[in-house]
Parts: C-alpha cells; structure tokens; sequence
C-alpha cells in the first residue's frame, strides 16, 4: 500500500480502499450469519419444545448453553486473532458453527441438541470479537464508528432472515430444515480466505522484534494501564448483553403465547422490529462520531430500557406492531458502537484479545438471563420477567461512568 492509502509507519488507514470495502462486506455477512444461527434457534424454540417435550427451562437452557459455548470461545479465538492474523480466525470461527449448526438438523434428542448448540456457540463466540478487530483496523478514524454500526446492523438482517425462513419453511417442514441453512456460512468462508488480506496495522506489529511484543495478549488486559477499563468494558458487556439475549429469546414467545400471533402474524412483527434495528445501528452509529461514543451508548441504552418496559404493556395489536420498530431502534442501534469503541480500547497487539474477552465473558454471564427470565415467567409472567431487563441495563449505564472517551484515539497506539 502506498502512503497516500496508510500511514508509511503504523499501516493505520488514511483513506477508504477497496480492501477496507471488502473487509466491510465480509464482517457484515460474517454476522448476520451469525446472527441467522442464534435466532433460528430462538425463533424455532416453541415446535423443538413440542417435539422433545421440554418446558420453558428446557427452553431457556438451549439459548444458555450455546452463550456458554460462545463465552469459552471468547476467551482464545482472540488470542489466536492477534498470533495469527483476523483473516484467517474469522474464517475459521464460520467454518466452524455452519457446520455444527447444520448437524443441529439431525438431533434425535434433547441431549444432543444441547451438545450441539455448545459446539456451535465455540464458533459464534469468536466471529464477533474478530471482526471488530478487522474493520477498526481496515477504515480510517473518520468512517470507522460507521463502518463498525454497519457491521452490527447485519445482526437484525440475520434475525430478518432467520424470521422469514421461520415463516415460510418451518410450518411446512418443520425445524430442523431451519438449521439445515446454517451451512450457507461455510461458503462465504470460502470466499473471506481468498479475496480479503490482513490489515497493515496489524501486519506491522508482527515485524515488531519480539521484546517489542507482549508475551501474552491476554496478559496486556491486566496490566495497570488496562485493568479499569478491561473490568468495566467486561460489566458494559454483561449489562447490555442480559439484556439483549434476556429480550430477544422471549419476545418470539411473548407475542406467540400472550398476544395470541400465529407464525406469520409474530414474524411480520420480527421483521418490523428488525428494520427499526438496522436504521437504529446507523443511527447511532452516526451520533457516535458526533456527540462521542459513552454519549450515543448511554443515550442508546436508556432508550432500550425504558422501550422494553412500555413493549409490555401494550394489549393494542395494532400499537404494539408499530412500536416494534421503535423497540428494534432503541435496543438494537447501541450495539452498533461496541465494535470501535472496545476496539479503541486496546493497542493492536491486544486488540482482538481485548474485544473478544470483554465481550464474550459478558456473553457468558448473559447466558444466566434466558433461565432467569424463563424460571420468573413461569412464576409471574413473562411480561414481568421480560421487564427485568432494566435491572440488566442499569449495569451498563453505570459501567459507562467509568470507561474513557475514545472517539478521537489512534488505533496503532
């Protein structure tokens, strides 16, 4: 690359290529299938529940134990990112849940699904953490908070798209054909080895003599410099992330069970939600780069706490389809900023190892929230148990309180 494109001595991104282009496209397929897996499995809950006869627990717990998969992931594929290159872990981490969420199809039993959707969260886990890394790393300071919300905005077009295979193949052939099309991640794996490169930030810290480099990545997240924010990056995390997984694993069953919506009616209620998230990933995504990253996330997260607790409250049918798009906005749109700002948190060297960790060991205590609401719905309701999710919120809002700013902060520092 010349010096017109990067920095002559960092690799840092001046300028938006091609590759930064390419690097967009393969992180946004990268999670929006990723997406498509998750929801698929929360989406098709009630008809495996009918078939392996399990109740709401039984429920819960298959969402749960694939965060669990997804948080043991988190803790090495970024490691391996920062070693190895962002590249090669991204196609390996696609590669990997496709192929488990295909075998998912052919369970013949409660147990093996719960085996199979540990293995498949090992692969869900680490895309995410990855992929933030790559796009931070490929898109110049200007564009990168847009580039990062773009990435996150493919989170609601796989949830659209696991809707609508829901709708249109599930009551014709069941669930398991849903999970058939997780293979469809393994081809654009294919295509990510072949025609995207590494980022030169991260190429020119290889070249680094090696008592430049940090022994362990992992170890870089504990120093003195990085210990504050790597524990309350890890609490922004598990706060948003409860309640996310907390809200969207019930909200399919809320508007089936208690708001009476067969498949059709609940899924064009999904894709509404689902628009308002893409628009609410850019959103915010814009306001990032605007008012600064804690603003736009306290301002986000906010929003979704108190759209959650008015969601459900509204018996109008009618209402409640309209402020499903406001819903997906609020709860949805945050999230687009975590990509660059726990990016930015980290030098290159920890980077990938950073985001992954944070991220995914808030996954991990998120896997908590699907049972907790299931086993409170089952006493009170699930509008109750889905009004919880502010209590997740409020850590989040807090936790915001102490990270830094980061919105102007060189990513090869």
């Amino acid at each position: 690359m010349s010096a017109e494109v990067t920095h002559s001595q960092t690799g840092e991104p001046l300028v938006v290529t091609r590759e930064s282009w390419k690097c967009l496209v393969a992180t946004f397929a990268g999670w929006a299938l990723d997406a498509m897996d998750a929801m698929l499995l929360v989406l098709a809950l009630p008809l495996i529940a009918q078939e392996f006869g399990t109740g709401m627990e039984g429920m819960g717990f298959l969402v749960t134990i694939t965060l669990v998969g997804a948080a043991f992931s988190g803790l090495f594929v970024g490691v391996l990112a920062d070693k190895f290159g962002r590249v090669k872990m991204l196609m390996v981490t696609m590669l990997f849940y496709s192929v488990f969420t295909a075998l998912c199809g052919f369970a013949q039993s409660y147990a093996q699904l719960v085996f199979l959707r540990f293995l498949t969260g090992i692969g869900l886990g680490g895309e995410w953490g990855v992929g933030a890394a790559l796009i931070t790393e490929t898109w110049p300071a200007k564009w990168r908070a847009w580039a990062t919300s773009t990435v996150h905005s493919g989170f609601p077009v796989g949830y659209g798209l696991a809707t609508l295979a829901y709708m249109y193949i599930a009551p014709e052939y069941g669930w398991r054909v849903l999970f058939f099309l997780g293979i469809i991640p393994a081809f654009i794996a294919i295509w990510i080895r072949l025609a995207v490169g590494e980022p030169a930030v991260w190429k020119n810290a290889q070249k680094k003599k090696p008592d430049m480099r940090p022994t362990m990545a992992l170890a870089t997240l504990f120093k003195h410099g990085y210990l504050k924010r790597t524990i309350f990056a890890t609490l922004l995390a598990t706060g948003t992330l409860m309640a996310f997984w907390g809200g969207n694993t019930w909200v399919p069953t809320y508007l089936a069970k208690y708001r009476g919506l067969d498949i059709v009616k609940s899924g064009t209620f999904l894709l509404i939600l689902n628009l308002g998230g893409v628009c609410g990933h850019q959103l915010f995504g814009y306001l990032s780069g605007v008012i600064g990253r804690r603003a736009s996330m306290f301002l986000g997260i906010s929003l979704a706490a108190i759209s959650t607790l008015i969601y459900v409250t509204i018996e109008s049918p009618e209402l409640l389809f309209w402020f499903s798009f406001f819903l997906g906005l609020s709860t949805f749109g945050f999230f687009g900023t975590f990509g660059a700002y726990l990016a930015e948190l980290y030098p290159v060297e920890a980077r990938a190892t950073g985001v992954s960790f944070t991220f995914n060991v808030g996954k991990a205590f998120s896997m908590l929230s699907p049972l907790l609401i299931g086993v409170a719905a089952s006493s009170y309701g699930l509008a109750i148990g889905l009004g919880l999710t502010t209590v997740f919120y409020m850590i989040s809002l807090i936790s915001l309180l102490f990270l830094p700013e980061t919105r102007f902060r060189s990513i090869s520092d």
